[in-house]
C-alpha cells in the first residue's frame, strides 16, 4: 500500500470514527438535553402556575376568612331551646334602690312557631324601673348577644316628680322575641 491510499483509509477511519462518535455519544446526549431543557421549561411553567394557584388559594383563604367574620356579625346563632336563664342573667343589672329601683323578667305564653314551623318564638319582657342610660345598656347588651334575639317593643313612662330629679327614673318596658329551633321538629 502507498502511502496516499493509507492516508486516505486513516482519513476515512477518522472520519468515521468522529461520526460514530457523533451518532452513538454525541447526538443522543444533545437530544437527552434537548429533552431536558424542554421538560426543564414546562416545569417552571407549572411552578410559576402554582405560585400563582397559590397566591390566588391564600387570597381566597383570607376572603373566606373575612366573609365568615361578616357572617359571624350578620348572623346570630339559633340555639335549640330558648335558655331564659341564660339570657337574663346576660340582660340584668343590679338593683341598688338608687338608679335601679326595680327588674323583673316575664315570659309571656309559650313559644309560638315561627313562618317555616322550624323556629319557636318566646315573648319575653324586661320591666324596669330606672334610669335612661341603663335602659339603653340593657338594649345594646340584646344587640350584642350571639344568639338571635330581636327587640320588638320598648314602652317607657315617667313621672313628672321623678323627670325634675338629677337623674330620673323611668319606668320601661322592653318586649324581645327569643327566637330558638324547635328540637320535636328534627325528628319528624
Amino acid at each position: 500500500m502507498n502511502r496516499k491510499r493509507m492516508e486516505n483509509i486513516l482519513l476515512v477511519s477518522v472520519i468515521a470514527g468522529v461520526l460514530g462518535v457523533t451518532t452513538f455519544f454525541t447526538w443522543p446526549q444533545y437530544a437527552r438535553a434537548f429533552d431536558l431543557s424542554h421538560d426543564s421549561e414546562l416545569l417552571e411553567q407549572k411552578i410559576g402556575h402554582l405560585e400563582d394557584v397559590e397566591a390566588d388559594l391564600e387570597r381566597r383563604s383570607e376572603e373566606l376568612t373575612e366573609l365568615q367574620e361578616q357572617q359571624a356579625y350578620a348572623c346570630r346563632l339559633v340555639p335549640d331551646r330558648p335558655d331564659v336563664a341564660d339570657l337574663m342573667q346576660h340582660l340584668s343589672i343590679g338593683v341598688d334602690g338608687e338608679t335601679v329601683l326595680d327588674q323583673t323578667f316575664t315570659v309571656r305564653g309559650r313559644g309560638d312557631r315561627a313562618g317555616d314551623a322550624r323556629f319557636e318564638i318566646l315573648p319575653l319582657v324586661v320591666e324596669l324601673e330606672t334610669t335612661f342610660d341603663n335602659i339603653f345598656d340593657v338594649i345594646r347588651r340584646v344587640e350584642r348577644l350571639e344568639r338571635l334575639v330581636r327587640v320588638t317593643s320598648i314602652s317607657m313612662s315617667c313621672r313628672d316628680v321623678d323627670f325634675k330629679k338629677t337623674r330620673p327614673t323611668v319606668r320601661a318596658a322592653i318586649g324581645m322575641d327569643v327566637v330558638y329551633e324547635d328540637g320535636q321538629q328534627e325528628g319528624q
